[in-house]
């Protein structure tokens, strides 16, 4: 990371020349040198690395970096230890809260299934889907439900990492003034979108138990949290559960697309300098592409989850119309909501990209101009040196350059995870049927 910044900063003088070239040392506007302006705006070499810059900014760390608090509120942060990591400045685990949001699930309820009066693997008359042949719950309660607890802890470090590492590359500046109001203002927006979210959430996970209590009760169902038509035990733990999975997902529906208008207001009120030499091959923005990514991953998670939802009801459950309306509408959804939740965080900043991309090519075409009605004047007395040549085709080679650069804040590396994150549960679909025809064909031929 260090070479990266570097690399960055080097990128970033450069430029401050190439800027030099297209006015000839001064801004035409403000009559300011390019370079100094350019400085001025982006560098903070001096701030990086020093206690000074959190003194005199308190929203500010000690590298002298705009951050934000968007945990004002939220339990959940509250239960993964924020208020203790933010003293200490350690990162949450993702990986400790995976595992516990596993064991706080799918763990208790696999020890109560063996105390279970109803067989834990094998079917029955009245039992048609035992607890460990449900591969749906333990898919949701073993990686869907742990992966969306992770994501949610871990979105607050993605978005102040992403801000800090386009800070300090130069490529997003913000005055103290804009800092502050922004973050006032998002600190208090934050905390009523995290109390609203939650209780939204708790409402949805509610309506959406009672459903399952009442769906899924009836001895034709043949589930096992119920015997003969009433809720055992290990039923309200399952109740528990589907509770706690869809009252997060709305709190995470609602954060990503708050944390998506903050980005705006913030592209709204930032400088952003691209910078076309930038190795990450985004003009330095490529974090925050990342940001798309995280949505993608859930979602994909989600696309698999339903899947096997539909698999484990055709082979357990019997085929019925409602399944099949249930996997078409998904299909919809998710082709859909796959693009959406990717591109969402990254919009704002493509409208800044493309706001600074005409900007620089507006300044190419502005410093041609003078050259151009320059030499024209000077073709009657036929004076057209050399340097002038040089001029006119440095002129033309910047913006070549400037035509190269990026609108939006990926690569094609993050588009080829984007696209294999949202083909794998198209695939998967597609391939469970073609997967039981060759089955059944199989078992036909070795047992005729």
């Amino acid at each position: 990371m260090k070479y990266r910044h570097q690399l960055a900063l080097r990128a970033g003088r450069e430029l401050g020349e190439i800027e030099d070239v297209l006015t000839g040392g001064t801004h035409p506007m403000s009559g300011m040198r390019w370079g100094t302006k350019f400085s001025s705006l982006v560098y903070r070499e001096k701030s990086m690395g020093t206690k000074e810059a959190s003194e005199t900014h308190p929203l500010k760390n000690n590298d002298g970096m705009l951050v934000i608090d968007t945990t004002s509120g939220s339990l959940i942060h509250r239960l993964a230890g924020y208020p203790q990591l933010r003293r200490s400045g350690l990162p949450p685990s993702m990986v400790r809260a995976f595992f516990f949001a596993a064991a706080i699930t799918y763990l208790p309820l696999l020890i109560w299934a063996f105390l279970s009066p109803l067989p834990v693997a094998r079917a029955t008359q009245t039992l048609r889907l035992p607890f460990l042949l449900d591969w749906n719950f333990a898919f949701m309660y073993l990686v869907s439900f742990p992966s969306l607890v992770a994501l949610t802890v871990n979105d607050q470090r993605l978005l102040n990492g992403a801000l800090q590492r386009v800070q300090m590359d130069g490529i997003v500046s913000l005055s103290d003034e804009d800092a502050a109001a922004l973050v006032a203002r998002w600190k208090k927006m934050f905390r009523k979108i995290n109390i609203g979210a939650q209780i939204l959430g708790a409402s949805i996970g509610a309506l959406v138990t009672a459903f399952n209590c009442i769906a899924y009760t009836p001895s034709s169902v043949g589930l096992w949290i119920a015997d003969k038509g009433k809720m055992l035990p290990i039923g309200y733990g399952f109740l528990y559960c589907i509770f706690l999975f869809f009252s997060l997902i709305p709190y995470y529906a609602a954060r990503s697309i708050a944390l998506s208008v903050f980005l705006q207001d913030l592209v709204t009120h930032a400088q952003i300098r691209m910078l076309p030499f930038h190795p990450d091959r985004c003009a330095g923005l490529r974090p925050v592409g990342r940001l798309g990514l995280r949505n993608q991953y859930i979602l994909t998670v989600f696309g698999l989850n339903l899947v096997i939802l539909a698999a484990v009801s055709l082979i357990n459950l019997g085929t019925s119309s409602a399944i099949y309306d249930l996997m078409a509408a998904a299909v919809v959804a998710y082709l859909c909501l796959g693009p959406l939740v990717f591109m969402g965080p990254l919009l704002p900043f493509r409208a800044g990209m493309v706001r600074t991309k005409a900007e620089l090519m507006s300044e190419v075409a502005q410093r041609l101009r003078i050259e151009l009605q320059r030499m024209r004047s000077q073709l009657m007395s036929g004076i057209i040196t050399k340097e002038d040549e040089e001029l006119i085709d440095r002129l033309r080679k910047i913006g070549a350059l400037i035509d190269e650069l990026p609108v939006w804040p990926f690569d094609a590396g993050t588009l080829r995870k984007f696209l294999a994150a949202y083909v794998a549960p198209i695939a998967s679909a597609g391939a469970f049927p073609l997967l039981r025809f060759v089955l059944g064909a199989i078992v036909k031929t070795n047992h005729p």
